[in-house]
């Protein structure tokens, strides 16, 4: 919402982004940043980590970003500007979390496109090997970047298209799947509850780690905060969109790990994890079927690179306008098309030197530390300034949902690998130092508390 003069109500902040989104078009964006193919990044990596049971691994992870989301809706409602994570816990709370907030987060959205050109480039390198790697990462990334840099309203478009084909893949997937279920592949039944049962105490650890690793599949759910600023009604359509396409993307994930654990029960005998999916889809419909799931594991590059892109750039303007980055740089705007296309050419930038030096597995738990921390930040904001500071009392509402989204994002974020927690660690500490020498030793309030 917008006042005459052109302020987001209630924010302070002038209104310079489009208002073009309708509640259709960001649970399609949130859908999209997720992707309905996400499983084929994590699949052969995380079901080994289950052993055997990613489906249930799903539904724990779908629980706890539904908790969330509903934390994100309600700050929304609050404060409907660009920034999200960082917006949402600088002003709930104090704007020094919500500088650590942001940092994290801006790991993650750093990460998604990374991540998505990765996986992108590998199905397509397995599918027409005599391409190189590398040439499959630029292309992805020129389009998403270029898209992007025409502005929102085309992204969402764009999207929508997208998305509607990777649904008919995905679905067509599905369906090769069970009718060779019903023909003897594999286990040779669609009804199991193998997929849902951990064999003994040690698959309960495994299982939450496991967890931990499905929370990046719905990573998409908050980046439609970041569109608060270009929606058109932010205040009752965030919230009800965040939450619808955790719950559809959701759905989509868990079907897609229940079937392919059935078709391929023995998830040691992959020849690759990268693209394990890709060898389910060869083993149910032949050759047509994996290079038409390759199409749409590219398609999910282009839609996840559009939606990450977006977010990431936005989650950088909102910082830069802020002051807790340079905002000459970071808070510009392109004069015709209103996107801030620095940030969109410095994303396209790291996601492409990424893509081609780090591997997989460790970026996908390094996009988990950064989303787990910035949830917890989300669901804490809600109790501090709804229940606390408000004075709001419906308890489930503004202290036991967030209070529980919290909890459970918190044991998922503990459940990282040593490794994960180490380098973000490290991360964070990168940003005590930019903190502390930004506003001299913490003598200086951060900029946002002197507007």
């Amino acid at each position: 919402m917008a006042e005459p003069n052109g302020n987001v109500v209630g924010t302070g902040y002038d209104q310079t982004l489009k208002r073009v989104l309708t509640r259709k078009d960001l649970i399609i964006y949130g859908i999209a940043f997720m992707t309905p193919i996400a499983p084929a990044y994590i699949y052969g990596y995380a079901t080994t980590t289950t052993g055997g049971t990613l489906a249930l691994a799903y539904v724990i992870a779908m629980v706890a970003m539904l908790f969330t989301a509903m934390s994100y809706g309600k700050m929304a409602n609050a404060f409907p500007v660009a920034g999200s994570t960082y917006s949402y816990t600088e002003k709930g709370i104090n704007p020094y979390l919500g500088f650590f907030a942001g940092w994290a987060m801006f790991l993650d959205y750093v990460l998604v496109p990374l991540i998505v050109f990765m996986v992108g480039a590998a199905y397509a390198h397995s599918t027409f090997p005599a391409i190189p790697y590398y040439a499959y990462v630029f292309g992805i990334a020129l389009v998403t970047t270029v898209v992007n840099y025409f502005g929102v309203d085309i992204a969402a478009k764009t999207n929508m298209l997208l998305v509607g084909v990777m649904g008919v893949i995905v679905f067509l997937f599905c369906a090769m799947c069970a009718w060779a279920l019903t023909n003897g592949v594999g286990a040779g039944a669609l009804i199991s509850a193998a997929p849902f049962h951990p064999e003994s105490a040690h698959s309960i650890s495994a299982l939450v780690a496991g967890a931990a690793i499905a929370c990046f599949s719905f990573l998409g759910f908050d980046s439609i905060t970041t569109m608060a600023e270009e929606a058109i009604h932010p205040e009752k359509d965030i919230g009800i969109a965040a939450m619808a396409a955790c719950l559809l993307g959701g759905l989509i994930f868990i079907l897609q790990a229940y079937l392919a654990q059935l078709v391929w029960p023995d998830y040691t005998t992959f020849a690759s994890q990268d693209t394990a999916l890709f060898e389910v889809a060869q083993l149910v419909g032949g050759e047509w079927l994996a290079i038409t799931y390759t199409i749409a594991v590219i398609i999910s590059t282009m839609t996840a690179g559009l939606a990450g892109q977006s977010s990431a750039a936005r989650l950088l303007y909102g910082m830069g306008r802020d002051g807790l980055l340079p905002k000459a740089f970071f808070a510009h705007l392109h004069a015709k098309y209103q996107t801030p296309t620095y940030n969109i050419l410095v994303m396209a930038a790291i996601g492409v030197f990424g893509a081609i030096f780090l591997d997989i597995p460790i970026v996908t738990e390094l996009l988990n530390f950064g989303g787990l921390f910035g949830f917890m930040c989300v669901n804490l904001a809600v109790i501090v300034y709804y229940f606390w500071r408000k004075k709001e009392r419906q308890i489930f509402r503004y202290f036991l949902a967030p209070l529980i989204g919290f909890a459970v994002c918190a044991y998922l974020w503990a459940n990282l690998s040593t490794t994960c927690l180490i380098v973000g660690a490290v991360w964070l500490f990168v940003g005590l130092i930019y903190l502390l020498v930004s506003t001299r030793g913490l003598q200086h309030k951060p900029p946002v508390l002197k507007e």
